[in-house]
C-alpha cells in the first residue's frame, strides 16, 4: 500500500502538461519558469519569418494536446488564432504581454524589464492549471527577476559609454531595446517591404552625418538592401536573430556589438 501511494506522489510531482506559444524565446520563459515540467511546443521555428508562417499540420495535431496558448503579438497571430481556438475548444489563450503598455511593435521579448513582467504571465498561469507546484513556480520568478535585473545593468554597463546611439537594422525588432537604453533604430524595412531608392539615399545620408558602423540584418529577411547600404557607408553587416531560444544572452551579444563598432 506504501509502495502505491509513493508511486502515485511520484507522478503527480512529475506531471507534465502541454503548452504551446508562437516563437522560440517564449519557450525559454516558460522552460525557466517551469522548471522544464512544461513539454512547450513552439509554432515557428528558427529561420522563419512570424509575420507569415502557416503552422504544418502536425503543429495543428500537437496543438490538441495543449492546454495553454501564450500569444506574443507576432502578426501570424492575426490569421491563426480563432483557428486554434477551432482546432482545441478548451485551449486557454493568454496574452504574454497583457501587463506591458506596448504599441504596434510586437517585439517585447527584447526588453529585459518587459521580461520580468511576462515572466509574471508564465508564473500566474502555471500557477493556476498546476498549483500543486506553485512554489517551484514562485521560486523560479523570483529568480527569474533576479536575472534580468542583472542583465538589465550589464547592458547598461556595455551602452553607457557609446557616444553614437544611432544604428541600423533591416527589420525593426529592436524598437524596445532601443527605447530602453536611450538608443535610436534606423529601420530599413518600410511596411513589410524592401527600402525604395528614395528612401535608400535618405538612410545613406542620415548615416554618414551620425557616422554609423553597423548594420544589422535578421535570418528570416533578405540582406540585399543592408549591404547594399553599409558598402556605401563604410559599415559593416552584422546578423541579429530575435528569434533566439536564450534572450539574456541574444541582447548581450547586440549590446557588445554596439559597443565594439563605436
Amino acid at each position: 500500500m506504501k509502495k502505491i501511494l509513493l508511486l502515485s506522489l511520484l507522478i503527480i510531482s512529475s506531471f507534465a502538461y502541454n503548452i504551446t506559444v508562437s516563437i522560440l524565446p517564449q519557450k525559454y520563459i516558460v522552460d525557466f519558469i517551469s522548471a522544464n515540467k512544461a513539454n512547450v511546443n513552439v509554432m515557428v521555428p528558427i529561420g522563419s519569418n512570424p509575420a507569415i508562417y502557416s503552422p504544418t499540420p502536425r503543429q495543428l495535431f500537437d496543438l490538441k494536446k495543449s492546454i495553454v496558448y501564450f500569444k506574443i503579438g507576432v502578426p501570424f497571430e492575426k490569421a491563426w488564432l480563432q483557428k486554434f481556438t477551432d482546432i482545441n475548444s478548451n485551449i486557454k489563450i493568454v496574452d504574454f504581454g497583457k501587463y506591458i503598455q506596448k504599441d504596434a511593435n510586437p517585439h517585447i521579448w527584447l526588453d529585459p524589464i518587459f521580461l520580468i513582467s511576462e515572466a509574471k504571465v508564465v508564473y500566474e498561469t502555471l500557477s493556476q492549471i498546476d498549483p500543486n507546484n506553485k512554489k517551484i513556480y514562485l521560486n523560479n520568478y523570483k529568480k527569474f527577476i533576479k536575472l534580468a535585473q542583472n542583465k538589465n545593468k550589464q547592458i547598461k554597463q556595455l551602452l553607457k559609454n557609446l557616444k553614437n546611439r544611432k544604428f541600423i537594422i533591416f527589420h525593426p525588432n529592436l524598437y524596445y531595446f532601443a527605447k530602453r537604453y536611450n538608443l535610436t533604430e534606423i529601420a530599413l524595412e518600410k511596411n513589410g517591404k524592401e527600402p525604395s531608392i528614395k528612401y535608400l539615399i535618405k538612410i545613406i545620408q542620415v548615416a554618414k552625418q551620425n557616422n554609423i558602423k553597423v548594420v544589422f540584418t535578421s535570418p528570416e529577411f533578405s540582406k540585399k538592401s543592408a549591404e547594399f547600404l553599409a558598402q556605401k557607408i563604410g559599415a559593416k553587416v552584422e546578423s541579429f536573430d530575435a528569434l533566439q531560444y536564450n534572450i539574456f544572452d541574444n541582447l548581450i551579444k547586440v549590446s557588445k556589438i554596439l559597443n565594439d563598432y563605436n
